[in-house]
């Protein structure tokens, strides 16, 4: 049975200010360099008035990840990930995410939302793990999200002094 995520931000800027940061290339590099691990990466990134998709490479190293993992990575847990907004019509944005884990059968899956909120935006991120091991899925999801939700958080922090420098 897949494992579930959930996660959500406020931050003191509208989402419109918020969306533009998120896509932005100096931002995502800047965030890949302090967050990403041993060789991140902006594999792909397109902004147009339609939207944006970006792709992105984090990992982390093997030395923090348990013995399950170990088993199926080989090495360092790389996370693949890739994202989309569109305009959602409002003033806000809609998209999905998708991540997989080199080495490890299946992915986390989910839809993400940004919109304005009294006194600034909130973005949330609602998705699913799902990796079809037996006797061991449960635990391999339970550390995706875990490794995820850490990510979300510190990327999280991250955009919020990267707004407070550049607001």
């Amino acid at each position: 049975m897949a494992q579930t995520i959930s996660h959500r931000a406020r931050w003191d800027a509208d989402a419109e200010t918020v969306y533009r940061t998120l896509v932005d290339g100096d931002y995502l590099q800047a965030r890949l360099d302090e967050l990403g691990g041993k060789d991140p990466a902006l594999v792909e990134r397109s902004v147009d008035d339609s939207g944006a998709r970006v792709a992105l490479r984090h990992s982390v190293d093997v030395e923090f990840l348990p013995g399950v993992i170990k088993r199926f990575t080989g090495g360092d847990l790389v996370l693949d990930r890739v994202e989309t907004w569109t305009p959602d019509g409002s003033g806000g944005y809609r998209g999905t995410f998708e991540v997989t884990v080199r080495g490890l059968p299946g992915k986390l899956t989910g839809k993400q939302s940004l919109h304005d909120v009294e006194g600034g935006s909130e973005s949330t991120v609602e998705g699913s793990a799902e990796v079809p091991v037996p006797f061991v899925a449960g635990k391999i999801e339970s550390i995706v999200n875990e490794q995820v939700g850490g990510l979300l958080d510190g990327e999280d922090e991250f955009t919020r002094r990267w707004l407070a420098d550049k607001g």
